[in-house]
């Protein structure tokens, strides 16, 4: 029997180790509804044994119709693309809604439907319109309104820190003017270098407890947010939403402005827009 040359087997048994490799992959990977194209029809298997109504059938075609998965997620994708009919049609076959940021997502949107996506929503899911969201910090639409809110505390953390520092200045000359002395007085009656040394060395450790602290300034910037929705729209000047936000029960209720420093702003934002500071605390 002929024997194969090293190289040769060698040559072999690589290719095998990569067929190998790619048999495991594939196997680990392999997804049926993907390349079958079954993806959509095995999503709706829960409904298979349930009877449903002629509005449940419909909404069950028209979403197999567009491609679309029976899915949390398909339901808020199609809330963020402004898709009434899909999102009609999730409700219809009675898919939740697991998300409140959705809420601010419309809110914060380009979309010209934003009052009848959330009267959709609201009508089924009876949503909480008082509640407070957290500002994403990509979005700086509202800076200008943000920077007014946190501006007098800011600027009076500064006038504080100028003058701290300015008293740090005075007491540091001091301070300096007093360890001169003192050093002068402790060297009288020294003939030595020795002698020197260990004065000196007595007074720096004297004098180090009474050495003035350089006070720090803290770096103060907005950190995190937490609005309302009827803020979002007071800020937007967006009077029919208010008006429906008004019509749903929802009030003006404090916002909160977390700043790096750890200081917390409450602050309420009227009909007009007009920032209103109600409390300040840590």
């Amino acid at each position: 029997m002929a024997q194969l040359r090293p190289s040769v087997l060698y040559v072999l048994l690589t290719i095998a180790g990569i067929l190998t490799g790619v048999g495991l992959i594939y196997g680990l990977f392999y997804d049926t509804e993907r390349f079958e194209g079954n993806r959509y029809e095995n999503s709706y298997v829960e409904f298979n044994d349930s009877l449903l109504t002629a509005t449940q059938q419909q909404a069950i075609a028209f979403l197999k119709s567009e491609n679309v998965e029976w899915a949390h997620f398909r339901f808020i994708e199609a809330i963020k693309n402004d898709d009434v009919r899909q999102v009609q049609a999730f409700i219809d076959l009675g898919m939740p809604l697991n998300s409140d940021s959705i809420l601010l997502e419309i809110a914060l949107s380009e979309s010209t439907h934003k009052k009848s996506m959330l009267g959709l929503l609201d009508e089924r899911y009876q949503l909480n319109l008082n509640g407070l969201f957290t500002l994403p910090n990509i979005v700086s639409e509202f800076d200008p309104q943000l920077a007014d809110i946190s501006r007098p505390y800011i600027q009076q953390k500064k006038e504080a820190f100028r003058q701290a520092t300015n008293e740090y200045d005075i007491k540091l000359v001091s301070w300096e003017q007093a360890l001169a002395n003192k050093k002068q007085a402790m060297l009288k009656g020294c003939d030595n270098d020795a002698c020197r040394r260990g004065r000196l060395n007595d007074v720096r450790r004297l004098f180090a407890s009474s050495k003035p602290s350089k006070p720090q300034e803290d770096y103060i910037v907005k950190e995190r947010v937490k609005v309302s929705l009827f803020s979002v729209f007071a800020w937007q000047k967006d009077q029919a939403l208010m008006r429906f936000m008004r019509e749903q029960g929802a009030e003006v209720i404090p916002n909160k402005l977390f700043l790096t420093d750890g200081t917390l702003i409450y602050f309420k934002v009227d009909a007009l827009g007009n920032n209103v500071i109600i409390e300040r605390g840590q």
